[in-house]
C-alpha cells in the first residue's frame, strides 16, 4: 500500500486462491510494507530504485517465483509471479515495472529458453539479486511493429556475431547487468528473421545511455543502449538462431498476464488513499466520505478493482490465458490499465488541490497509471490483437458471416 495511507484491503472481494499463491502474496505484502512503501516517495522523487533493494527482494524469494528450484528460484507459476507484481506495484508502480522487467522480461526468459551452460551462469545472480535484468526489444522507429521495423542487426562472422543498431525506451537499461536483446540475423526475412541473445554487461561496444526523464514510473530506469560492432558468441543466443520472433511472441501473453498485477496494485492504491482521505479529510463540520459524491467514487473503484482482480485470478487460475491463440492476457492488461487509470483520476479530483501537488500520492499514482495504456502494447494495440484473434479464432470455426451478410 502507498506510505502513510491505510490499507483497504478489508473493502475488496475475497477471491480464493490457491495455497502458494496466498502464501507468496503475504510474503510479498510484508516485504512491499517494510522495504518499498515508505520509500515510496522518494523513489518516485529521485528518479531510481536504490541498489540495496535488489539483493533483498533476493533475499525475499520474490526475483525467481517461475525459476527452478534448483536455479534459486521458488519454482512457481504465473498467478504466484502476477499477485507478488500486485503487491509490489501497490507500494510503488515503478518499482513494479522494474520488478516486472528484471524477473519476467529477462529471468523468465532466460529460465524457459536458456541452455543448461547459460541457465548456470546466470540464473542465480539474477535470482539472489547481485545482477539485474533487462529486455531490449524496442527502437526509436520500431515500437509497436517491432517486428517488421527493427533495425538492429546481428552479422555473422566467425565464432559468433556483431550487434550494430539502436535500441531505445528500456527499462532498466542504465543498470543492467543482463540484458535480453533481440536483433535481425535475416534481413530478407523481415519478421522472422531475428535472433534473441542473452548479453552479459558491461562488454564492448553496448553503450548504455543516461537515464530519460519520464511521466511516470520515474523510479524505473529508462533509457537507450546503442551497440556499436558489440560482439556476442554462440553461447549468448538465447533459443535459435532465427528463431527469435517465436521466443518473443510466444512470451507476450504471459508478459501482459503477469504486467497486469501493475494496475491491480495501482487500483488499490488508490482505493487506499481514496478511503484514507475520505475519512480524515473535513468540510462543512464532517468528514467528506459522509458526502454521496465522494462515497459513488469509493463504490466504483471497489467495482473496477473487484472486478479486475476476478478477471486476473480466474485466467490464473486456469492458466490457460494463452490457450489455442485466446487473448486473456492482453484483454486483461488492457482492462486493468484503463479501470487504473480511471480510479487514479478519481483519487486526484477526491483529494483536489492536496492531490494537485507534485509531491503528492495522489499525482504520483496518476502519472504511474498512464504508463500501463502505453506499454506492453497500447490499449489500441492491445484491441486489435484481441479483435483479431477472435476474427481468426471464429472464422476457423465457420462462425463470421460471409462477406455480403456483413455488408448488409
Amino acid at each position: 500500500m502507498s506510505s502513510g495511507e491505510s490499507d483497504a484491503s478489508w473493502a475488496l472481494l475475497r477471491v480464493p486462491l490457491p495455497a502458494a499463491a496466498e502464501e507468496i502474496r503475504q510474503e510479498a505484502r510484508a516485504f512491499a510494507n517494510r522495504e518499498i512503501a515508505p520509500r515510496a516517495q522518494d523513489i518516485d522523487a529521485k528518479g531510481r530504485i536504490p541498489a540495496d533493494l535488489w539483493p533483498k527482494l533476493g533475499e525475499a524469494g520474490l526475483l525467481g517465483v517461475t525459476v527452478p528450484a534448483r536455479f534459486g528460484g521458488a519454482g512457481l507459476g504465473y498467478l504466484e509471479h502476477l499477485v507478488v507484481m500486485e503487491e509490489i506495484s501497490r507500494a510503488s508502480a515503478a518499482v513494479g515495472l522494474s520488478y516486472l522487467v528484471h524477473s519476467h522480461a529477462c529471468t523468465n526468459q532466460i529460465a524457459l529458453y536458456g541452455t543448461d551452460a547459460q541457465k548456470e551462469r546466470l540464473l542465480p545472480d539474477l535470482v539472489n539479486g547481485t545482477r539485474v535484468g533487462g529486455l531490449a526489444i524496442t527502437e526509436p522507429q520500431a515500437g509497436s511493429d517491432a517486428l517488421g521495423a527493427m533495425a538492429t542487426t546481428a552479422g555473422r562472422i566467425d565464432g559468433g556475431f556483431v550487434l550494430s543498431g539502436h535500441k531505445a525506451w528500456i527499462a532498466n537499461a542504465p543498470c543492467a547487468d543482463v540484458l535480453v536483446v533481440y536483433a535481425r540475423t535475416d534481413r530478407d526475412a523481415r519478421g522472422k528473421g531475428m535472433t534473441a541473445f542473452a548479453l552479459e554487461l558491461p562488454r564492448a561496444g553496448a553503450i548504455a545511455q543516461p537515464p530519460r526523464a519520464t511521466m511516470g514510473v520515474r523510479g524505473c530506469q529508462v533509457g537507450d543502449v546503442v551497440f556499436d560492432n558489440c560482439r556476442a558468441t554462440a553461447a549468448d543466443v538465447l533459443g535459435e538462431v532465427d528463431g527469435g520472433a517465436a521466443v518473443m511472441m510466444d512470451g507476450l501473453e504471459r508478459e501482459r498476464f503477469v504486467a497486469s498485477g501493475g494496475p491491480l496494485g495501482l487500483l488499490q492504491s488508490c482505493l487506499d488513499a481514496a478511503l484514507s482521505h475520505s475519512v480524515e479529510r473535513q468540510q462543512f463540520g464532517q468528514a467528506i466520505g459522509n458526502f454521496q459524491l465522494i462515497q459513488a467514487k469509493l463504490a466504483d473503484m471497489v467495482a473496477r478493482t473487484n472486478a479486475a482482480r476476478s478477471y486476473a485470478y480466474t485466467a490464473g487460475v486456469a492458466g490457460d490465458f494463452a490457450r489455442g491463440g485466446a487473448c486473456d492476457g492482453t484483454a486483461l492488461l488492457m482492462f486493468a490499465a484503463e479501470q487504473a487509470m480511471a480510479a487514479s483520476r478519481e483519487v486526484l479530483q477526491l483529494m483536489g488541490a492536496a492531490g494537485f501537488a507534485e509531491d503528492s500520492v495522489a499525482a504520483r499514482l496518476y502519472r504511474d497509471a498512464q504508463f500501463f495504456t502505453l506499454g506492453f502494447g497500447t490499449s489500441e494495440i492491445r484491441r486489435i490483437v484481441i479483435g483479431r484473434s477472435l476474427a481468426t479464432r471464429a472464422q476457423a470455426r465457420g462462425e463470421l458471416m460471409g462477406s455480403a451478410d456483413a455488408a448488409a
